[in-house]
Order: C-alpha cells, then structure tokens, then sequence
C-alpha cells in the first residue's frame, strides 16, 4: 500500500494525505492530529506531506475544506443533475440533506469538532464562510424557482429570509438524525424535512426516496 501511495499521482497523493487527515482528527482530535500521524496513516513521509502542506495548520485547512466538500456534494450534485421540475429539484436537495453520506455520524463528528474552532481560527471561519454562501445560494436559487413557478416573485431578502430558515431546519434534523440514528426513522426525518419547507414556503413538494431506495 505505501508503495501504491508513492506511485500516485500528486493530486492522488494529496487526497489520500487528506483522509488519512480527516480519521485522525474522528479518531483522536485536531490537537493531537500530528504530521506524523498522518503520515503513517497515508503511507507516505513527513517530508511528503510538508511539501504539500507546508504546515499541520494548513493540512487541518484542507481536512475542513474537504469535510465541508462531503457535506454539500450530494446537494449541489442535485443542482447539477439532469433537469427536473423545480419542485422536485427542490425535495431532492432536501432529501439529499438528510440521507446518503450526511446521514454518517463520521461526518458529525468531524464538523463538530471544527465548528468548534472557528472563532479560534481565522483559517477555519474563511473555510466555513465560503462552504455556508455557496449552500445558501443553491439554497436561494431553488426557492426563487419553486415561487416563480408558482406565480410568485420572491425579493432578495425574501429569498435569503427563506434559505437561512429552510437551512436552519435541516441544519436541526439532520444532527436529530445524526445523534440518533438507531432510534429516528430516516423516512420520517425525510418527511418532515419536506413538510417543513412547504409551509416555509406555502407549496407542496413531491415525496422523494433517498437515491437508491424504492418509493
């Protein structure tokens, strides 16, 4: 496997240093996270890794960015995903949200102990102020669909009103979800997830199965 490592190429290399990042940080925190953990992990040398990196903070900056990254590419994948009716667009980001690999308690665990960091690292809060404006675009944008298909025009703030409220309940189910995830049916979860995002916005939203579920 070390040898495989070595032969990669470099962007390979990087992602692999990366993931062996981020099972450090699940397995044992940010601060005793060190480069040589990480290394022995990847299968790579210290020397590797720093001439990526340059330092352990901006190797933990990438763990985050990349952690950020798994959160929101199974929604944004539904923005970039062959064309549907707006309303369906709509339920399959709030699906996406709630289920598939958010629904990992891995992912939990991580964010967490990143968010608790970000007023202690100015690396961190940038990371997390990019990562939060481009979900709350996709947010934003998918609102302003559904309400125009139906007839209605939503202001700018109307709009970012609506997309940090509709944020703010999957934000809350999905550490529901997460934290208990042997006693929280993720039907249910689903379900009240979209229930609560037609009355945000006075519409009425198709039922969507996680991807590879049957209805």
């Amino acid at each position: 496997m070390t040898a495989s490592f070595r032969r990669a190429p470099d962007f390979d290399r990087k992602a692999d240093m990366i993931e062996a990042t981020l099972d450090c940080i699940a397995d044992v925190g940010i601060q005793a996270t060190t480069v040589r953990a990480v290394a022995a992990r990847a299968g790579v040398s210290n020397g590797l890794i720093r001439h990526h990196f340059e330092s352990k903070d901006k190797l933990i900056t990438a763990a985050y960015r990349r952690t950020i990254e798994m959160m929101s590419e199974p929604m944004l994948a539904v923005m970039k995903g062959p064309s549907q009716p707006p309303h369906a667009r709509l339920a399959g980001f709030v699906v996406a949200s709630l289920s598939g690999p958010n629904a990992d308690p891995r992912l939990l665990s991580l964010w967490a102990t990143f968010i608790s960091q970000i007023h202690a690292n100015p690396h961190f809060a940038q990371e997390h102020r990019v990562g939060y404006a481009a979900y709350r675009e996709a947010t934003e944008e998918l609102i302003a669909d559904v309400m125009t298909a139906e007839g209605r025009i939503p202001s700018v703030q109307e709009r970012r009103r609506l997309a940090i409220a509709i944020n703010a309940v999957i934000d809350g189910l999905w550490l529901e979800g997460c934290l208990s995830a042997d006693e929280i049916d993720e039907s249910l979860q689903i379900s009240i997830g979209l229930r609560c995002v037609e009355a945000l916005l006075g519409v009425e939203l198709p039922d969507v199965r996680p991807e590879g579920k049957e209805s």
